[in-house]
């Protein structure tokens, strides 16, 4: 078999995988996170629910860096059409790491690619993801070998194919060298949404980058808030100022 249909098939393979399971399976051998023992909801919480180990916030002071996994996507299981593109998938899980990493940056982590004992490693996903199966006229087709600009790309035609309006966000902190979980978060559209804004309605690609802008935004702040003094922390749900999180 040549490398090209290699590819091919691998990337079928992996289509077929996510699409037979949510972000959050019923048991915790098929869902995302490593632990969802101690997740719980908080009043002041950014997020649906969440959770920081013992002893995390004392630790937090020793990390400086933070490595952050490549988001994984999945399909919810009533989605019809199962089908997505590569490039697709990648714009939408380049889009959410992205927004990640400029808002650790701006609060002084250095992002890398190596574990270490200073270094903190993220774990996205996105979940509950519908796909819309889309007609294409044949000028549509991409070349092979076509260097295509993704981001174009999904600025006019991704969110028309992929239904996020009731999307599920989950992430988990680990320590890079030991892998114990510090801490880990659940949000939906619903408490990422911009107070006032109609939860129900589609979401245009602009409003997807800026629902992980919030999802980075709340991170940070709750990062910044381990190595503040308790009476000094930000409650974070009021970044993105959302009606469900005060």
């Amino acid at each position: 078999m040549n490398t090209r249909m290699t590819i091919f098939f691998s990337a079928m393979v992996m289509i077929v995988a996510l699409a037979a399971v949510s972000v959050r399976a019923q048991t915790p051998e098929g869902g995302f996170l490593t632990d969802y023992s101690h997740l719980k909801v908080s009043v002041d919480n950014p997020f649906d629910e969440s959770y920081v180990a013992p002893g995390a916030r004392e630790r937090a002071a020793q990390y400086k860096a933070v490595m952050i996994d490549q988001p994984e996507l999945f399909v919810h299981p009533s989605s019809k059409y199962k089908g997505m593109k590569p490039d697709d998938m990648k714009a939408i899980a380049d889009a959410l790491r992205e927004s990640l990493a400029s808002e650790l940056k701006a609060s002084g982590y250095e992002i890398v690619d190596q574990p270490g004992p200073s270094v903190m490693y993220v774990r996205m996903a996105v979940g509950d993801l519908v796909l819309q199966k889309k007609r294409r006229p044949i000028l549509a087709y991409t070349p092979v070998g076509a260097v295509v600009n993704a981001a174009k790309n999904a600025m006019t035609d991704i969110t028309s194919k992929v239904n996020v309006k009731n999307m599920k966000i989950e992430g988990e902190v680990l320590d890079s060298v030991s892998s114990e979980q510090l801490g880990a978060m659940t949000a939906s559209r619903g408490s990422l949404s911009t107070a006032g804004t109609d939860a129900s309605k589609e979401v245009s690609w602009k409003e997807l980058t800026g629902l992980f802008s919030i999802v980075g935004k709340r991170l940070r702040c709750r990062l910044e808030n381990t190595v503040t003094k308790e009476s000094e922390w930000d409650k974070c749900g009021s970044l993105g100022l959302t009606a469900a999180n005060p």
